[in-house]
């Protein structure tokens, strides 16, 4: 039941807010600018992207990783136990980001999923 109503979160979040599609090409953007927010190099104030950036990784983080072997494997993402920091999420999906350029129009809560995926793959 946890896995069904975790996956719902993650379509809703997909899929709400229909008028503002948020794609890989705006998630790169603002994650880089809430990089350089959350270590302090830039000292404007943050933007929407900044904010949006940290709630997209944070919520995907906590559902995929709270979650853990409920999901289906094709779904799972196995970070070392303990966890990772937020801010290691958002530099892990600006990777992906930059290493998968194709992929910047698909939506941005499920390169977020990818990106975690690609980095802590699941084995079993």
């Amino acid at each position: 039941m946890k896995a069904w109503i975790g996956a719902m979160a993650l379509v809703g979040m997909s899929v709400s807010g229909s008028a503002m599609a948020v794609d890989g090409n705006d998630l790169l953007g603002w994650c880089k600018s809430a990089l350089r927010t959350t270590d302090g190099t830039d000292k404007s104030n943050p933007t929407f992207g900044t904010g949006y950036c940290i709630a997209t990784v944070t919520s995907v983080m906590d559902i995929v990783y709270g979650l853990g072997e409920e999901l289906p494997l094709k779904y799972r993402a196995c970070p070392p136990s303990g966890g990772i920091p937020y801010g290691q999420g958002m530099r892990i999906v600006v990777k992906y980001l930059e290493d998968n350029p194709k992929n910047l129009n698909h939506e941005g809560t499920v390169l977020t999923m990818a990106a975690l995926r690609a980095a802590y793959p699941c084995t079993k």
